[in-house]
């Protein structure tokens, strides 16, 4: 573990490439931010926009195409599989916005359903 100045999250010149027989799919160049501890970060943008993949590299389910992620100073390229989902498990959560995600108090117990896209708006 690194001092309190280390950014906890340190992206430098992230890229991410998907390659198909036809196309290259450049999702994310040269992303490069800092998130220091105790800091609340919302990422937004359009559709295809890369939030996805940026989650994925952050949440260490993906690995970047090129550049360097450093968590707590420690670089993640060579952990194993198992040290990523160690590393998952104890050091990174992620809050979702989707309203489908949390269950309307009670409605379990009733065994009712509720079409909560009816709500939605109003």
């Amino acid at each position: 573990m690194s001092n309190d100045r280390t950014p906890l999250i340190q992206l430098q010149g992230i890229r991410k490439i998907f390659y198909t027989e036809e196309l290259e799919t450049h999702a994310l160049s040269d992303i490069d931010l800092q998130i220091r501890r105790g800091e609340y970060v919302s990422i937004a943008g359009p559709s295809g926009g890369g939030k996805t993949t940026l989650l994925s590299i952050l949440g260490l389910l993906d690995a970047p195409s090129e550049g360097e992620y450093l968590l707590d100073g420690e670089s993640v390229a060579t952990l194993s599989a198992s040290e990523r989902a160690r590393v998952r498990n104890r050091q990174i959560g992620f809050v979702f916005q989707a309203f489908n995600l949390i269950r309307p108090h009670g409605l379990r117990k009733r065994g009712a359903a509720l079409d909560l896209s009816r709500h939605v708006g109003r």
